[in-house]
């Protein structure tokens, strides 16, 4: 799956989840907090995403921001060869403990090209949780983050 597949606005949207803040970790000294309103700058991201489940396929209509466009707004990979950008991964934490673990190959669009989206709503209807995030492309979604809360860049 290609992010060229995922409908994309440049325009600001209102993404509407519940406004609970993600922390970034590992660029630069300073710990970046990501919000609904320092988002809405970004091009926004629509899918639909079909996972396997115990009960069968189950697609969802999913809206958000890509989060390789998160990376280069915030200057995550500046000044590093593509080389380096290749060795970095980041751990998505979510609110009840649970990680996953991504690499920048996997998204960057010149490699994987996986357009990983943080997710604000699903199916239309704004997440109350926070935010998630969703890889689409996966067969399962056991790579989803629910309630992402933390987000390191190694």
């Amino acid at each position: 799956m290609l992010s060229s597949d995922i409908q994309r606005r440049s325009s600001p949207c209102c993404l509407r989840a519940q406004e609970h803040a993600i922390e970034i970790v590992g660029i630069g000294a300073n710990t970046i907090r990501l919000s609904s309103q320092s988002l809405s700058s970004l091009p926004v991201a629509e899918r639909d995403v079909t996972f396997e489940t115990s009960k069968g396929p189950a697609t969802r209509h999913y809206k958000g921001v890509l989060f390789w466009d998160v990376l280069q707004a915030h200057k995550a990979l500046d000044g590093l060869k593509p080389g380096d950008q290749l060795r970095k991964t980041f751990i998505a934490s979510a609110k009840d403990g649970y990680q996953i673990a991504f690499s920048i190959g996997e998204i960057h669009p010149d490699f994987g090209n996986m357009p990983l989206i943080l997710v604000a709503e699903v199916d239309g209807k704004p997440l109350d949780g926070g935010w998630r995030l969703v890889a689409p492309g996966d067969k399962r979604g056991a790579r989803a983050v629910y309630e992402v809360t933390r987000i390191e860049l190694r």
